[in-house]
C-alpha cells in the first residue's frame, strides 16, 4: 500500500509541476514576451520629423500636437471631410502621368513618399521609402525618384482633413507602383 501511495504522489506533483510549467509559459507568452518597454515607442508610426524630411524649411504645421491620418473624420459631424485632392484620385492620376516620362528606366516596386498636409491645404516634409515589389528595400534610379518626388511635390490642390469643426494637419502618402520603368497605379 505504501509504494501505491509514493507512485500516487509523484504521478500528481509531477502532473501539477506539468500544469504549473504550462500555466507559466502561456502567461509569459500572452501577457509578457509581446509588450514593448513603455520608453520603446515614443513616436507613432506615421510620424515625420520635419527637420530630417525634404521640403520643410517653410512648411508650417498648424498644430503639431495634433495631426491626424489622411483617412480620418469624426462621424456624427454634419461637415466631415478626409484629405484629398481636390480633383480626386482621377485628376491627380493625370496630373502625374502627365507630368512623368520613362527615361527608359527598368526599376519595378513601390516607390512611396508620405508628406503632411496643414490646414491651410499645404504639403510639406516628404519622406521616401523605396521597395520592390515583394515590399522589401530597394533602391531605385535616383533621376526616376528626382522625378517623381518634384512631380509629387509641384501637387499644390490639397483639400485639409475638416473634422471637429475645423482643418486639420495630417499624414498623407502617395506610393507609386512602377513596373519597367511604367506608372501602373498611384495608391491611394
Amino acid at each position: 500500500m505504501k509504494k501505491w501511495v509514493k507512485i500516487t504522489v509523484i504521478v500528481l506533483s509531477s502532473l501539477l509541476l506539468i500544469a504549473a510549467a504550462g500555466y507559466g509559459y502561456l502567461y509569459y507568452t500572452y501577457k509578457i514576451k509581446y509588450v514593448p518597454s513603455k520608453d520603446l515607442y515614443k513616436k507613432r508610426v506615421a510620424y515625420i520629423d520635419t527637420k530630417k524630411a525634404l521640403f520643410s524649411e517653410n512648411f508650417k504645421i498648424c498644430d503639431s500636437t495634433r495631426i491626424v491620418d489622411y483617412y480620418n473624420y469624426a462621424p456624427g459631424d454634419s461637415i466631415h471631410r478626409r484629405t484629398q485632392y481636390t480633383t480626386n484620385k482621377n485628376g491627380l492620376r493625370k496630373e502625374v502621368l502627365s507630368k512623368y516620362v520613362n527615361k527608359d528606366y527598368k526599376d519595378s516596386g513601390y516607390l512611396n513618399f508620405r508628406f503632411i498636409v496643414n490646414c491651410k491645404g499645404e504639403a510639406g516634409a516628404y519622406v521616401i521609402h523605396e521597395n520592390d515589389l515583394d515590399l522589401h528595400p530597394k533602391k531605385f534610379n535616383t533621376n526616376l525618384v528626382s522625378q517623381l518626388l518634384n512631380i509629387t511635390v509641384e501637387l499644390k490642390k490639397w483639400k485639409p482633413n475638416y473634422m471637429y469643426g475645423a482643418e486639420r494637419d495630417s499624414y498623407m502618402y502617395i506610393s507609386y507602383r512602377i513596373e519597367n520603368g511604367e506608372i501602373t497605379e498611384i495608391i491611394p
